[in-house]
Formats: C-alpha cells, sequence, structure tokens
C-alpha cells in the first residue's frame, strides 16, 4: 500500500463553490471556485484562459472563510495551470495568488467599472498613498466641513 504524500502547498486548500468573476487581458469571464486558499485558487470557467496571464479574482468570500461577515475581495493572480474539459465542457484554471484586497459592498456591474477603471492606473502608486492625496484634496477644497 503506497504510503500518503503529504501536502506541498503553503496554505491549505478549502473545498468551497462560490460565484467569481476572472478579469483577464483577453476580457471578462463568469466563473466559479473549486477550492482556494491565501495563496492559490483553482475555479471553473466556460472559457480558456493563458497559462502565465495575470488576473484579478472578485468574489464575495463567506463567513464561514473570514470568520465574519461575507467581504468583497478582489485576488491580484497568476495563471499557473489550464485543465481542459473538467466539467461539461468547462476549464479548470490554477491560479497563484499575489494579492488579496478587500473591496466595499458592491454590485457586480460596480466591481467590473472598478476593475477596468484600476487597470487603467499605474500600479507602481499603492492604495494608501492615492487615499492620502484625496483625502489632502478634500480637506483643501473644504469637503471635510
Amino acid at each position: 500500500m503506497a504510503t500518503p504524500q503529504p501536502e506541498k502547498r503553503v496554505s491549505p486548500r478549502q473545498a468551497i463553490k462560490i460565484p467569481a468573476k476572472l478579469h483577464t487581458p483577453e476580457g471578462d469571464l463568469s466563473a466559479e471556485t473549486r477550492n482556494l486558499s491565501t495563496s492559490g485558487i483553482f475555479l471553473e470557467c466556460a472559457t480558456e484562459v493563458s497559462e502565465g496571464s495575470p488576473v484579478d479574482i472578485v468574489m464575495i468570500l463567506p463567513k464561514e472563510i473570514t470568520g465574519d461577515a461575507g467581504k468583497w475581495v478582489c485576488c491580484q493572480a497568476t495563471v499557473q495551470r489550464v485543465e481542459k474539459n473538467v466539467a461539461g465542457g468547462r476549464y479548470g484554471v490554477a491560479a497563484s495568488v499575489q494579492r488579496i484586497q478587500g473591496m466595499p459592498e458592491l454590485t457586480w456591474p460596480e466591481v467590473d467599472r472598478r476593475i477596468t477603471e484600476r487597470r487603467g492606473e499605474e500600479r507602481r502608486k499603492s492604495p494608501r498613498a492615492q487615499a492620502g492625496t484625496r483625502r489632502n484634496g478634500d480637506r483643501r477644497s473644504g469637503l471635510g466641513k
């Protein structure tokens, strides 16, 4: 009998199905997670995604994952592997996560708009620096009074 191999992943995966949006350089796709961790996600979608491509994965993490309430997140990730015909002609996409960012509660069209806008901005600027700039501008214009 074969000896079970130890888990090689950095973070343990949790099997959970969550609707998600996959924003790729080729376009936006509806998807559903199969399992996830802080370092990676495996999901299914109807369209093939290119291995090595950068993607943004937007979803609402349920309270079973967050420990509190459901939370919108955007995961910046890179596609590591694509499996064809996983179930019913769908594609399995394994992605490694570089960054997970919390988002305010939004509707899907608002999420799509924000991701598109963010892609147009320079990624060199940190969100904290941008927030500080907005606050300073608001104070100078008298909006905070």
